[in-house]
């Protein structure tokens, strides 16, 4: 029999999240050298660990990837005052409409976190309004 001197394992898997999405595919591959491996057993423990490891990549769940906010640019969107419905000041707390430009970002943080609370710098964000319109901002007790 020839020396084997590296094995390759491969692994995919094609999934569809939703009917209204498209199909994805992920492939994997692995190459180890086996020079050093004298035994067929050796050899086939080899192959498992790759392939485990090639299955907890595609099977696995992982966190999602979520995005960074920038605070001093949350800060600039137009957060209004609840009583004045004027600018809100720093640190002051507020409301913006859900969909206000620069706010997408946070929009996904919130809908992330738990219970839709986001606990961040100074503030908490959540949504309000009957049909999650608004994001609110309120400032954080100082502990």
């Amino acid at each position: 029999m020839p020396k084997i001197t590296k094995l390759i394992v491969g692994r995919g898997r094609t999934s569809r999240p939703s009917e209204q999405e498209e199909w994805l595919k992920e492939y994997y591959e692995l190459e180890a050298d086996v020079t050093d491996i004298p035994t067929e057993d050796g050899l086939e423990k080899a192959r498992v660990d790759l392939e485990q490891k090639l299955i907890s990549w595609l099977f696995e769940p992982t966190a999602p990837q979520l995005p960074k906010l920038d605070m001093a640019e949350m800060e600039k969107l137009p957060w209004k005052n609840y009583q004045t419905k004027q600018p809100c000041r720093p640190g002051e707390s507020g409301w913006i409409f859900a969909n206000t430009a620069g706010a997408e970002e946070l929009v996904k943080l919130i809908k992330a976190s738990p219970k839709e609370k986001l606990d961040l710098t100074v503030y908490q964000f959540t949504f309000s309004g009957k049909e999650k319109q608004f994001i609110s901002r309120k400032k954080l007790k100082e502990s």
